[in-house]
């Protein structure tokens, strides 16, 4: 690519770390070409880098070309350094993973190097797409900056979990061939739903075309609200009595357009030829069938809330207009994703309930219609958020 597109996928990288509930500090670099890459240079808060900062790096020099050198199916690397990357990294020589989205970057196990010499680095990004340093912070390397993005964001709330689960009974592993499996299925298959670039635009109705445009729209606001990051997660809305729209399988929440949306018959799971719909939408098409009033869902995989589902934990609202409102946050049983088995567990605890917590995986939220079920999703992950005692007094009164 040319300096100016790398700068482009640069700028939209930095925009992936909001800053809203946590700061991470760090560099990116992108692979320009086979000779530079582009870095933002040094250790700065990554929300606030500007494109004047951005230094072009020779390949054949450097901690960075000596891994884009040996990894040439690695196109953007990220060093991320938090408080809670710091204090998970720290005396241990691998992290028991807790949560579905990192076994799927990684497997049962997020090893802990010990320095970012590149040898070290290398050796920790062995069959995974993640590490971390000891004392120092995490590193992801994937094939497009949006991808490690989302990878290094998910192994910080991941050290959410290992820091602050103690408060809520510890984290929970996931049990080492179950997560063997995510990876693999995660390489063999996940990434590579969706590649075809476009889809046929087919006509729409008028009300399905604003339906279609609000899940896009609310996707990308699930990332930039830091409720789910990249691909992960799930959203969907009841179209009629017979068919949903739900959100493609694996495809970035920045790179859908309305004729992505899937619309998916409730009763029987079909689809047709249209893009490959979220794993989940076997549970949303459950949901649809039992919940008479439930017209929106949205899975989210956000921070404080993994917390809880990385240690099969609950709470409760604490009473008042919320609490009345949603109910208590329970917690289902386990069952492997896209199973029938998770389907039911889930809508059996929704008829209790507007949210819920599956174990290992994130929150699953429902209501009369996206505005709503957002609105819900927020308010419980910022009551999550309080009652780890997480810092909200950079959050709006609003928000707080």
């Amino acid at each position: 690519m040319d300096m100016d597109k790398a700068a482009e996928l640069l700028t939209n990288a930095i925009k992936g770390f909001h800053g809203r509930f946590k700061i991470m500090y760090g560099q990116i670099c992108i692979r320009v070409d086979k000779r530079v890459c582009l870095s933002t240079g040094g250790n700065k808060m990554l929300a606030g880098i500007l494109p004047e900062e951005f230094e072009v790096c020779d390949l054949q020099e450097g901690w960075q070309g000596e891994i884009f050198r040996n990894r040439p199916d690695v196109n953007a690397i990220i060093f991320g350094c938090s408080a809670d990357t710091v204090k998970a990294s720290q005396d241990r020589d691998a992290v028991a993973v807790t949560l579905e989205d990192l076994a799927r970057l990684t497997g049962p196990y997020l090893r802990v190097i010990d320095d970012a010499s590149p040898a070290s680095i290398l050796a920790g990004l062995k069959d995974s797409d993640v590490c971390l340093v000891k004392g120092t912070g995490a590193i992801a390397a994937c094939s497009n900056a949006r991808k490690a993005v989302a990878a290094i964001q998910i192994v910080e709330k991941a050290c959410e979990a290992e820091v602050h689960g103690s408060l809520i009974g510890g984290t929970v592993a996931i049990p080492e061939e179950l997560a063997e499996k995510y990876r693999a299925n995660f390489i063999s298959d996940y990434t590579r739903r969706n590649e075809e670039p476009h889809v046929e635009f087919i006509g729409f109705d008028e009300d399905e075309f604003a339906a279609r445009a609000q899940l896009v729209d609310f996707g990308m606001e699930l990332v930039k609200q830091d409720l789910s990051y990249g691909s992960w997660g799930n959203l969907s809305v009841r179209l009629n009595d017979e068919e949903m729209l739900i959100t493609p399988s694996s495809m970035d929440y920045f790179d859908i357009k309305v004729e992505d949306i899937v619309k998916v018959n409730i009763n029987t799971l079909e689809y047709g030829s249209q893009r490959i719909p979220s794993t989940e939408s076997r549970m949303h098409a459950l949901a649809y069938r039992q919940l008479p009033d439930c017209g929106a869902i949205m899975h989210t995989r956000s921070n404080a809330l993994s917390v809880f589902a990385a240690c099969e934990a609950g709470f409760r609202l604490g009473g008042g207009e919320l609490q009345d409102l949603i109910g208590d946050i329970l917690v289902t049983a386990y069952a492997p994703p896209g199973t029938a088995e998770l389907a039911a567990t889930v809508v059996s605890t929704l008829k209790k309930t507007h949210a819920c917590i599956i174990p290992h995986h994130g929150g699953v939220f429902y209501g009369p219609s996206l505005d709503v079920v957002f609105a819900i999703a927020e308010a419980v992950e910022l009551k999550a958020r309080n009652l780890l005692g997480f810092d909200t007094s950079h959050l709006s009164e609003d928000e707080n």
